[in-house]
Formats: structure tokens, sequence, C-alpha cells
């Protein structure tokens, strides 16, 4: 981006001219402000070759000024040291739990629509995760210990289940 001229330039060295700012509404009713910025036209083959789509159409890129700042904040916090280490941790402790549920549960989108609702789909299956981690420490203390009786192990799950930190049982749930 250049803010002399209020342009961006591509790998290929093409130029990409303001032409206009405009509202775009999504389905939620939320308004964005869009700034559009369309390729130079250009008389040589390569820069024409470049500059336009495959229909023939002039190139354009359109940017939401408000995003691209929120991003650079983002990115200003994730390089900053405290920054770093709190995502370090994010990819010791949360995401191998999302990709257990992606992958091992085949969870990959939710069914309903509505944050109350999604968070209570997402508690059900963060729960699925958890009972299956629980029950996974059950039978391996079974089988380290074949004193300990059904009982004992009974208990030990519900303890688990019920005092663990790591338990989501949203409070919407009915």
């Amino acid at each position: 981006y250049d803010n002399a001229t209020d342009s961006f330039t591509d790998q290929h060295h093409i130029q990409f001219s303001f032409k206009q700012v405009y509202n775009r509404t999504d389905k939620y009713g939320f308004q964005r402000t869009i700034r559009k910025y369309e390729a130079n036209q250009y008389d040589d083959p390569e820069g024409y070759h470049y500059s336009i789509t495959e229909r023939g159409n002039q190139r354009s890129i359109q940017i939401n000024p408000h995003w691209e700042m929120e991003k650079r904040l983002i990115r200003v916090k994730l390089s900053s040291k405290t920054g770093a280490s709190i995502y370090a941790k994010r990819k010791i402790e949360v995401e191998p739990v999302f990709g257990n549920l992606k992958a091992n549960l085949a969870f990959k989108r939710l069914s309903v629509r509505g944050l109350e609702k999604a968070k209570n789909e997402l508690g059900i299956i963060l729960m699925a995760g958890n009972l299956k981690k629980m029950m996974k420490i059950i039978l391996s203390s079974r089988q380290q210990s074949q004193k300990s009786s059904w009982k004992n192990l009974v208990n030990k799950f519900f303890q688990l289940l019920f005092y663990s930190e790591v338990s989501f049982v949203p409070a919407t749930c009915k």
C-alpha cells in the first residue's frame, strides 16, 4: 500500500487505484464500509494480462479499513512478549482439543444458529470429549490396579466429571 497515492501494488507490479467507498450490509444486518480499488489500464500485453480477470473485467480489491486496523492490532498483541506466551499456551492447551473434536468426533460445524443454542451444542460436544478423556483415565487406572473395585472406579469417574476444571456445562442447558 502506498499512502501518498492511496493505491496498492501486487506482486506483478500492477497498481490498483482507489475508485469508491460503499457500504455493504450482511445477512445479519451488520453494515461494513468498504474501499474499492481497481487495477489501472495497461497497454502492454504483460500488464494487461494481469490487470483483468478471466472474464475480461478489470481486477479489483475490496478493503475493509476497520477490519485491517483490527488485524494490525492483533498482530502487535501477538508479537509482544505477553501475547507470544499466551499464544504458545493456546497451541498446547486448546488446539489439540479442537483437533480431537474435528478428527475423532467428526465435529466440524454447529448445526444450530444463535448464541445460546450454539453455546449449548458446543457444551454438549465438549462434554462428550471430556467423557471420552475421563473414561480413558479410568480404564488405564483399572488396568494398573486390578485390586480397585468397580464402586471406586465409578466414584472416581463422577469425581472427575463434576469436579474437573476442564468440564463445560452451559448454564442455559435445560
